[in-house]
């Protein structure tokens, strides 16, 4: 039989410290939950919470370079131009041309607008029920530290 009598790999406990679990795991397993909820509360909209979050932020910057638009999002420029592309499709935003520096600016269209104003009691009841779940004092310290942690690195 193939790998009878072989001894099964240790993990090294220096390695894996068993007694700290790993940031990462939970900030992405809220991540997942907290889309969810808010995904469910935007689900007849046909709108995804990220692509709320670009119409959002287009609606209150105005007009962004993709770059711009991607830093205030936290993606590369890569991802955030494959982000726009169902947005651009559905005429939510409007992508220019390369301009004379290369860059593209990003603006929230009329129908953008629409949406938005459509989807936003239902972002605001997700909003509600978030911090409802997590109390107002957690909530603030929440985003508090998840602003810290977004700049690790930085």
């Amino acid at each position: 039989m193939a790998g009878k009598g072989k001894a099964k790999p240790s993990l090294d406990p220096s390695f894996t410290p068993l007694e700290s679990p790993c940031n990462l795991f939970f900030l992405r397993r809220a991540t997942l939950a907290v889309s969810r909820q808010y995904n469910a509360a935007l689900k007849s909209s046909g709108l995804q919470v990220t692509q709320f979050s670009v119409l959002f932020i287009l609606h209150v910057s105005g007009p962004l370079s993709i770059t711009e638009l991607a830093n205030k999002m936290g993606l590369d420029r890569t991802s955030m131009s494959r982000n726009l592309m169902p947005l651009q499709q559905q005429g939510l935003v409007s992508v220019g041309d390369e301009g004379w520096h290369r860059t593209r600016d990003v603006a929230i269209t009329t129908a953008g607008e629409k949406i938005l104003k459509k989807v936003l009691p239902m972002w605001r009841k997700a909003q509600t029920a978030f911090i409802e779940h997590m109390g107002q004092a957690d909530t603030a310290v929440l985003i508090e530290l998840l602003g810290r942690a977004s700049r690790i690195g930085a």
